[in-house]
């Protein structure tokens, strides 16, 4: 079992970090109260796509800190201005056509453990709900998925050189499929599992 952080910037808690798998524990913060304090003993940190990414830029000391002692950090979404040092800015894929948003799975890996690429890709039979497009993957990432119209990867873990990883994910927050009938459920409950392994080594 797990302790993470969870940044909130809506009106309400999303069903999958208010009721998290695997008996974790997540403590939802304001993200203008974010402290130093409030990560110093935890697992890890879940950054949601709807977050003010103008004030995470502020944070990014905070964020860099934290990483450089071993932490850990979920990123999601498109973002368009990027607030980790060292993160390129995020692209769609051009084609903009579905089928090229369809998944592969990449270096097996445990977040991955179990998956099936289709069940990432296809919700209630729709296709890009999961990822339409990347960021830049940095030197000694660990790919996770990738997009098959031009194998562009979408998932990775950015293992940084500085200390600390980071589980990129250009899409709609990872938590969103935390009840799937599929083995896509799994993605979100396997990351933090991995968090929380990755911390006791540190």
């Amino acid at each position: 079992m797990g302790s993470f952080v969870f940044l909130q910037n809506t009106v309400s808690v999303p069903g999958g970090i208010a009721s998290p798998p695997d008996d974790h524990t997540i403590t939802v913060i304001d993200q203008y109260e974010l402290t130093a304090d409030a990560l110093s003993d935890v697992d890890g940190l879940l950054l949601s796509q709807h977050l003010d990414e103008h004030h995470m830029a502020e944070c990014t000391p905070l964020l860099d800190r934290y990483l450089r002692q071993g932490g850990s950090i979920s990123l999601n979404g498109p973002l368009y201005q990027p607030y980790l040092d060292g993160l390129g800015a995020y692209a769609p894929l051009p084609s903009g056509r579905a089928q090229d948003w369809i998944l592969r799975l990449g270096t097996q890996h445990a977040i991955t453990d179990g998956l099936l690429a289709d069940d990432l890709t296809y919700r209630c039979g729709v296709i890009g709900f999961w990822a339409r497009g990347s960021f830049p993957v940095p030197l000694g990432s660990t790919v996770l998925t990738y997009m098959v119209g031009d194998d562009t990867p979408a998932d990775f873990i950015w293992n940084r050189s500085g200390g600390g990883s980071v589980v990129v994910h250009p899409g709609n927050d990872v938590w969103f499929v935390h009840n799937d009938t599929t083995s896509a459920g799994r993605f979100y409950a396997n990351m933090l599992d991995w968090m929380v392994e990755g911390a006791a080594c540190h």
